[in-house]
C-alpha cells in the first residue's frame, strides 16, 4: 500500500476519532448519554518477500463505554429509593393527621370524659347532661372524620397506581419500539447503534422507578424486561400492557394492577418503586390505621354501652344505649341518645336523684385498661390511641431513615457509574487536542 494511502486511511481513522470525541462533548449534558470511544486497528501488514510493511489505520468499532453491572445496581437503588419515598410520603401524611390536636382521638377522648366528670359532679343537671351528649357526638365526629380522611388516602393511592399504570405501559412501548430500531439496525459484523441503546437504557432506569425490573440481553441486540415475578413486559418489539383493575376483596372496592389480555391480579407479586412503596403504605400503614380505628370505635362503643345499660336516668328507667351500637364501624359511630333526662347517672343498688355513681363508673373508663382487647392483652382507649399513633411514628421514622440510605446508595452508585460512563469534558478537550494533531500529522503523510 503506497503512502498516499496510508495517510488517507489516517486522516479517516483520526477523523472518525475526532467526531466520536465531538460527539461525547455535545452531549455532555444529555441524560442518559454514556461516552463513546473510536477503537483504531491497524490494518493487515502487506509482506514484501523479506519483510512486513505495515498498511495503515481503519476504525475498528465505535465502543459505547458501560458496565452493565453498574447500570443494574443504578435501577436497583433507583427502584429502592422510589419505594421508599413513596411510602413516606404518604405515611407522613397519616402520621400527621392522628396526631393532630384539632383531629386526633386523645382531645377528643380527654372533653368527652371531662363532660362525664361534670355529670358526676352535678348529676341532676341537664346542661351537664347535655354537653355529655354534645361532646359523645364530637368524639364520634373526630372518629368518623379520621376514618374519612384515611378514605381519602386510599383514593390517593388509587390515583397514584392508575398513573403510574399508564406511565408503565408507555415506557414499556418505548422499550419495545427501541428493541425493533435496534434490531434493524445492528449490522452482519455486530455493530449496534449507540445511541439507542443509551435512550433504551434510559428508559429502562426511568421505568425502575415505577417498578422493580430485571432484563435479559437477547442474541439480535433486544432486551428484555420483567417484574414482579418474572412477568415479562417486553419481550423484543413486544409490549405485554398493564391495567387498571378492581380489587374486590376489599370494601370500598380498591384499584388493583392486571397482567395482560387476562388482566390477573399481579398486585402481590409486583414491588419497589411507586408501585411497590403505594401497596405497601395501603397494607403496612393505612389499612392498618383503620383496623385499630375500628377496634377502639368498637372498644369505646361497648364498653360504654354497658356501663350506662347499668344506670338509670332521672325518670328511674334502665339507662340503655348511649352509642348506636349497629353497623359498627370508625367511619359510623354516632350517639343514639338525644334526651338529657335519659343520661343513666345513677346506679340500680341506690336509685335517686343526686346519685352519681353510674356517672363515676362512665367516667372511671377513661383510665380502666380493660377496657380494650387486642389479642392476649388489654388497653384503656388512650393507650389503644397511643399505640396507633406511635405505631405510624415509628413506621414513618424507619421510612424516613431508610429513604435517605436508599437515596446515599443511588448518589454512590451514580458517582461510580458517571466515573465509568459519563463525558468528562477535561479528559475529552485532552482527546480534542490530541487527534487534531493527529489529523495535521495526517495531512503531512498525504503531503
Amino acid at each position: 500500500m503506497s503512502m498516499l494511502n496510508i495517510g488517507t486511511s489516517a486522516l479517516n481513522t483520526t477523523q472518525a476519532s475526532l467526531a466520536t470525541t465531538s460527539h461525547n462533548i455535545s452531549n455532555v449534558n444529555t441524560d442518559g448519554y454514556n461516552r463513546q470511544r473510536a477503537e483504531q486497528v491497524t490494518f493487515p501488514p502487506n509482506f514484501q518477500g523479506t519483510h512486513y510493511i505495515g498498511s495503515g489505520v481503519t476504525v475498528g468499532g465505535v465502543e459505547r463505554i458501560y458496565d452493565s453491572f453498574l447500570g443494574s445496581q443504578v435501577r436497583e437503588y433507583t427502584s429502592s429509593e422510589s419505594q421508599q419515598d413513596t411510602f413516606l410520603t404518604f405515611s407522613k401524611q397519616v402520621d400527621d393527621l392522628l396526631g393532630s390536636p384539632e383531629l386526633g382521638l386523645n382531645t377528643g377522648l380527654e372533653e368527652f370524659f371531662n363532660s362525664v366528670h361534670g355529670v358526676a359532679n352535678d348529676p341532676t343537671s341537664i346542661p351537664a347532661r347535655q354537653v355529655m351528649i354534645t361532646q359523645g357526638g364530637l368524639l364520634a365526629d373526630r372518629f368518623n372524620t379520621l376514618d374519612k380522611q384515611l378514605s381519602e388516602f386510599d383514593k390517593q393511592i388509587d390515583n397514584t397506581l392508575s398513573v403510574a399504570v399508564k406511565d408503565i405501559n408507555n415506557l414499556s412501548q418505548g422499550i419495545a419500539d427501541l428493541n425493533e430500531a435496534i434490531i434493524v439496525g445492528t449490522t452482519s459484523s455486530g455493530a449496534v447503534p449507540n445511541d439507542l441503546l443509551d435512550q433504551r437504557d434510559q428508559l429502562i432506569n426511568q421505568l425502575s422507578e415505577f417498578v422493580s425490573v430485571s432484563t435479559l440481553n437477547e442474541s439480535n441486540g433486544s432486551i428484555s424486561v420483567f417484574i414482579g415475578s418474572g412477568q415479562a413486559l417486553v419481550v423484543g418489539n413486544t409490549q405485554i400492557d398493564l391495567s387498571q383493575i378492581d380489587d374486590t376483596s376489599t370494601t370500598p372496592i380498591r384499584v388493583s394492577i392486571g397482567y395482560g389480555p387476562t388482566n390477573a391480579d399481579i398486585a402481590a407479586q409486583l414491588s419497589g418503586g411507586i408501585v411497590g412503596g403505594a401497596f405497601q403504605v395501603r397494607t403496612e400503614v393505612v389499612d392498618s390505621a383503620r383496623t385499630e380505628l375500628d377496634l377502639l370505635a368498637e372498644s369505646v362503643v361497648a364498653a360504654f354501652n354497658d356501663a350506662h345499660d347499668d344506670g338509670v336516668d332521672l325518670d328511674n328507667v334502665a339507662g340503655g344505649n348511649f352509642f348506636d351500637p349497629t353497623n359498627l364501624t370508625a367511619g359510623s359511630i354516632s350517639v343514639i341518645l338525644t334526651d338529657p333526662r335519659k343520661v343513666a347517672a345513677s346506679s340500680t343498688s341506690n336509685p335517686g336523684v343526686g346519685n352519681n355513681e353510674n356517672a363515676l363508673a362512665l367516667a372511671a373508663l377513661q383510665t380502666d385498661d380493660t377496657t380494650v382487647t387486642v389479642g392476649a392483652s388489654t388497653r384503656s382507649f388512650g393507650d389503644q390511641y397511643g399505640v396507633t399513633v406511635s405505631g405510624v411514628a415509628t413506621r414513618t421514622h424507619q421510612a424516613d431513615i431508610a429513604q435517605q440510605t436508599q437515596q446515599g446508595l443511588l448518589n454512590q452508585v451514580n458517582l461510580r457509574y458517571d466515573s465509568v460512563s459519563g463525558v468528562n469534558l477535561d479528559e475529552e478537550a485532552a482527546n480534542l487536542i490530541k487527534f487534531q494533531q493527529a489529523y495535521q500529522a495526517a495531512s503531512q503523510i498525504i503531503t
